[in-house]
């Protein structure tokens, strides 16, 4: 499956998940990850399903973090995972055909390391508080470096905002992860950050 490029929409639990996905689908997100890390089992069950039940048959690619079992429950077409979630070359043995793999990665070492997955979050570029267990920043430099030597599609994650945006655009990844920026922000601004990205 092609991924799409430019803006990768998150969902925040703190905006609320699936009020964060309404919104992303309003802005016109081509890919969407729900993302929620303090809730029971049930209630990401819950909020996965009525995600997906919004999405419906729209042109958007449903990610699911974490969870793979999650994901195949709900019928999502992929999951992310990071270096402390199960093997990427594991889940693909057992996930449906055409089932997307994502993964995250925080150094170069880590993306040498890639194998059997779709694409790569490269992160966090810049300081980012949208999760608890936030690593230091890489850089531009590392950034840029991994984007180079990556052999699937990048994406940026990690602080980004309209006011740095163009100080990524000379990177050339795939496209860029924005949470708090996009959410907390209205469409004006978020048409700002796409157009920036795409000129």
């Amino acid at each position: 499956m092609d991924l799409p490029g430019g803006f990768y929409g998150i969902t925040d639990e703190r905006y609320g998940s699936i009020e964060s996905a309404k919104k992303l689908i309003e802005f016109g997100a081509k890919i969407i990850q729900y993302r929620c890390k303090y809730k029971s089992d049930r209630e990401k069950f819950e909020e996965a399903k009525a995600i997906k039940e919004i999405i419906g048959n729209k042109d958007i690619i449903y990610i699911i973090d974490d969870r793979v079992d999650l994901a195949m429950i709900v019928k999502a077409n992929g999951v992310h995972v990071g270096d402390k979630d199960i093997p990427v070359c594991e889940i693909r043995k057992i996930a449906p055909k055409d089932f997307i793999i994502g993964l995250s990665t925080h150094s170069i070492e880590d993306v040498k390391k890639a194998k059997c997955c779709d694409y790569i979050g490269v992160g966090p570029v810049f300081f980012t508080t949208t999760k608890d267990d936030v690593r230091k920043p890489i850089g531009l430099d590392t950034a840029k470096k991994m984007v180079e030597i990556a052999n699937f599609p990048t994406y940026l994650i990690g602080g980004i905002k309209l006011e740095n945006l163009k100080d990524i655009k000379h990177i050339k990844a795939h496209g860029f992860i924005s949470v708090s920026d996009v959410l907390y922000n209205d469409k004006k601004h978020f048409e700002e950050m796409v157009s920036l990205w795409n000129n």
